[in-house]
């Protein structure tokens, strides 16, 4: 049973408090910017190829690039805050000094995704998300300017929590075994990536290699191997390349199964997202 305390959707930020009874969440991939606050449950957080152990107080942070998802260890209630919002709302509020999107952009994607917070950083965080969720609840007019006002305040904030965290901390090393599959997805993503083809270059039994995912990420192969071939469609799209080259160079066979995909995953056609 899902419960969601608190809600606001537009086009350009989205809040949401939710409590899941039953917690199950696959890989997702999302067009804007991403801040994840754990309120309860037994998790680990995966993004690309790194996993973080997470519990109350710790903040993840994720750009549009960056595989995601929640693993978790235990059947407990799980509990979270999400911030996502477009890059594009708060770039006129950068500086040449300082960048809001820093701790974002400025870092290797996977690492320094983990904030986590002192007694006083927890309690000043926890004060700008109840005054987005109490703006988020009122109607009044001009909450959306203050609602945008407490986001840059938020990040000028995080921003300077991220300029004292080291690379790869609290970071929980997955599986030996894995590492250099997942290495070979990363750099071979236009070619044959079906478990045959995996049990054939590494000599891992096929089942092994599902089962050995599975536990470890909490999700299946196959899926994984999607998003990121979507992940690297949406940057070469950025870049300008054409849909159909695209396709090709992301390793989608079939031209109407990667349109599907994409859309099933973006939310948009890859047309749509070119002129977006």
């Amino acid at each position: 049973m899902n419960t969601i305390y608190s809600e606001n959707t537009d086009n350009d930020f989205i809040y949401t408090h939710l409590k899941i009874e039953s917690p199950k969440v696959d890989f997702h991939l999302h067009d804007g910017y991403e801040i994840f606050f754990l309120v309860s449950g037994d998790v680990n957080y995966f993004v690309e190829k790194k996993i973080y152990p997470i519990k109350y107080g710790d903040l993840i942070i994720t750009n549009n690039h960056e595989i995601h998802k929640p693993s978790f260890q235990s059947k407990n209630i799980y509990e979270r805050i999400c911030l996502e919002f477009n890059p594009e709302l708060i770039r006129p509020f950068s500086s040449t000094s300082f960048n809001l999107s820093n701790c974002f952009i400025n870092r290797e994607n996977g690492e320094q995704n983990k904030l986590s917070l002192s007694h006083q950083q927890l309690k000043d965080v926890l004060g700008y998300f109840n005054k987005i969720q109490s703006l988020c609840d009122d109607t009044q007019d001009g909450n959306e300017i203050l609602k945008l006002n407490t986001l840059i305040e938020l990040l000028v904030y995080l921003n300077r929590i991220f300029m004292n965290v080291p690379p790869n901390y609290g970071i929980t090393n997955i599986p030996g075994k894995l590492i250099p599959i997942l290495d070979f997805i990363d750099n071979n993503l236009e070619g044959d990536l079906r478990l045959k083809a995996l049990e054939k270059k590494f000599y891992i039994d096929r089942f092994y290699l599902s089962k050995l995912f599975k536990k470890s990420l909490g999700s299946n192969i196959h899926n994984y191997i999607i998003f990121k071939r979507i992940s690297r469609a949406k940057k070469l799209l950025s870049e300008g390349l054409n849909v159909t080259d695209t396709c090709i160079k992301c390793g989608f066979n079939d031209y109407s199964n990667f349109l599907k995909m994409f859309k099933n995953t973006v939310k948009v056609s890859p047309g749509k997202y070119i002129k977006k």
